[in-house]
C-alpha cells in the first residue's frame, strides 16, 4: 500500500504543478476552457434531465457515483486497517506476559538452523497469527543432500527453538529448499 500511496501523491503533485503552469502562463484561455466545459456540461445535464431518457440518466448517475464511492471506501479501508502484528506473545510464562519481535524470531530461527551441515543460506519468513506463529523456510543447500532427512533435522530445529526455547506456539511451517549448483570440473 506504501508505494501506491507514493504513486497516487506523485501524480497528483505533478498534475498540480502543470494546472498551476497552464493557469500561471495563459490564464484568461485556461478560464474560458473551463467556463466552456462548465457550460457544455451544464447544457448537457439539462437535456438528459428534460428529455425522454431522464431514467436512463438518472440510473447511469446512481451506478457511476456508486462506484466512485466504492473505490474509495475500498481505499480507506486499505489505509485504515491495522498492520499485521509486528510482535508475538509468548506462551508458556505463568503471573507476566512477554512479547518477542517477528525479526528477533526470524534472526535466533536463521542462526541455529545454520548452524545444520549442508545449509548454506537460511532465510526465514515469520508471519504471526492469534493461534500462534506461521514460518515459512527458504533454505540454500548443497547439491548432494538427503532433502526427506535434511527437512525433518531443519522443523525439529524449528519446534526445538521456536517452540521450547522461546515458548511459542508454532503455526505452520513450510520448507522450501533451493540446491546450489554442482560444482564444474
Amino acid at each position: 500500500m506504501n508505494a501506491f500511496n507514493r504513486l497516487v501523491i506523485v501524480v497528483l503533485l505533478i498534475a498540480i504543478i502543470l494546472l498551476v503552469i497552464v493557469v500561471a502562463v495563459v490564464p484568461r484561455e485556461s478560464l474560458t476552457l473551463v467556463n466552456g466545459f462548465l457550460g457544455w456540461t451544464q447544457q448537457g445535464v439539462e437535456d438528459y434531465m428534460t428529455g425522454s431518457q431522464w431514467a436512463t440518466f438518472a440510473a447511469a448517475r446512481v451506478l457511476v457515483a456508486g462506484g466512485i464511492i466504492l473505490v474509495c471506501l475500498f481505499f480507506l479501508w486499505l489505509e485504515l486497517r491495522r498492520p499485521r502484528k509486528k510482535t508475538v506473545r509468548v506462551q508458556k510464562l505463568a503471573g507476566g506476559e512477554a512479547h518477542i519481535t517477528v525479526d528477533s524470531i526470524a534472526q535466533r530461527l536463521a542462526y541455529s538452523i545454520d548452524q545444520l551441515p549442508d545449509v548454506i543460506k537460511v532465510t526465514p519468513k515469520i508471519t504471526a497469527r492469534s493461534r500462534g506463529v506461521d514460518i515459512l523456510l527458504i533454505l540454500e543447500t548443497t547439491p548432494d543432500i538427503d532433502v526427506p532427512m535434511k527437512t525433518e533435522e531443519v522443523l525439529e530445529v524449528t519446534r526445538e527453538v521456536v517452540g521450547e526455547r522461546m515458548g511459542l506456539k508454532l503455526g505452520k511451517v513450510q520448507v522450501q529448499i533451493k540446491h546450489v549448483a554442482f560444482p564444474r570440473e
